[in-house]
């Protein structure tokens, strides 16, 4: 039997125990067990998605924007059905809008749509989830704070919603593409396209990730292709430059799994080694350090490792404060590095972390995911947060 455990932030409710107190150390959400058995979790800006072995899904936490799907605007401290879906298979979660993709290959979302995010005909708030017209034949859904990557079966990929930083990866063609427009939100203009396009010049694709300005995508050869927001080094090619394009031939190798936060970037490599990049005000990047890093480098002191997940960092014109970093090791053990103002390393204390440690006593995990500061629409959506997958 599967079991949700939460730790850090509680600010939304996003640790879905029922109460509004945050905690250092994990504990279960107690009110799934008389769900299905979960099958995925992830974690946004402020708020959760669990996916259950029936088909349907589940949300809690930060709800502004409707982005938990049961109607309403309304924060959920425990965890409320997304209405009106059946047969999901995937889910995903960014900055105030969440993504379901069903067994027809169709996605689906919620939440925010002012960025686009929600196709051309759903751009305001929508609290239960919109059919997001374009490719029919996906297979993996990931969200950044205000854009959104789709991968189809047959290993193209698909981008819509906030392009200011040429996350959508439109290169030569940037602006040009049907949908594209400024869309206003808080008395700013951002630069956006409503309507998935393919991504050109990526070969094969085997898996997605975003962080909250900057898209990830990792080729069937191991080599990982970045581009998107660069402020910070947090694609890794050397500079602090935007890239608006895919450029596979600067690429790390031999990558198996990555994960992006707002500012910083972590991979695992097929020796279990983990390296990170961008960002490492408060230690995000676990070399010892709080040097900022435009190249990858290698993260001190794990044992082989598995899988990763990464949250956090501030703004665009405010970068830091929140970047957080999580692996999981062969024997199913959480490891954890960078800010903890919030407990969300879960290591009974709120010290931030310049190199890893021990979540304390989490064992037997197979699915990790990272919450925080996403902060797309500017308002606040609280600090950082953890949830693990045991079973």
């Amino acid at each position: 039997m599967s079991e949700i455990v939460s730790w850090g932030d509680n600010t939304n409710g996003q640790l879905g125990d029922g109460g509004g107190m945050g905690r250092s150390v994990p504990g279960p959400v107690r009110a799934l067990a008389d769900l299905a058995p979960v099958t995925d979790v992830v974690a946004g800006s402020g708020h959760v998605l669990a996916l259950l072995a029936d088909g349907t899904a589940v949300a809690w936490g930060r709800n502004v924007f409707g982005q938990c799907g049961d109607g309403s605007t309304e924060n959920r401290t425990t965890p409320v059905a997304v209405r009106g879906l059946s047969g999901i298979v995937g889910i995903a979660a960014g900055g105030g809008q969440s993504l379901f993709l069903r067994e027809d290959g169709t996605v689906w979302g919620c939440g925010a749509g002012f960025f686009g995010v929600l196709g051309a005909e759903n751009v305001r708030v929508h609290p239960v989830p919109v059919h997001v017209y374009g490719p029919t034949n996906v297979r993996q859904l990931v969200s950044g704070g205000g854009h959104c990557l789709a991968l189809t079966e047959d290993g193209s990929v698909y981008s819509w919603g906030r392009d200011d930083y040429g996350q959508l990866g439109d290169g030569a063609r940037r602006g040009e593409l049907p949908g594209c427009r400024v869309v206003e939100h808080a008395g700013v203009g951002f630069r956006c396209r409503v309507v998935p396009a393919k991504v050109d010049g990526l070969p094969e694709v085997r898996s997605l990730a975003a962080g909250g300005g900057h898209s990830l995508a990792l080729l069937a050869d191991g080599r990982l292709i970045t581009w998107g927001f660069n402020d910070r080094g947090q694609l890794g090619d050397g500079t602090m430059t935007h890239r608006h394009a895919p450029n596979p031939d600067e690429a790390l190798t031999g990558v198996t799994a990555v994960a992006g936060g707002y500012h910083h970037t972590v991979a695992v490599r097929a020796d279990g080694a983990v390296w990170a990049w961008g960002l490492n005000d408060l230690g995000q990047i676990g070399d010892g350090s709080t040097t900022h890093r435009t190249r990858p480098v290698r993260v001190a002191g794990l044992p082989p490792i598995t899988s990763v997940a990464a949250k956090g960092g501030g703004s665009d014109v405010a970068p830091g404060g929140s970047g957080h970093s999580y692996a999981v090791d062969e024997a199913g053990r959480v490891w954890s590095w960078g800010c903890n103002n919030h407990g969300e390393l879960g290591d009974g204390g709120d010290t931030s972390k310049l190199e890893p440690v021990a979540v304390k006593d989490l064992e037997h995990v197979w699915r990790i995911t990272a919450g925080g500061e996403v902060p797309a629409f500017r308002e606040n959506p609280g600090g950082g947060y953890g949830l693990a997958l045991i079973g």
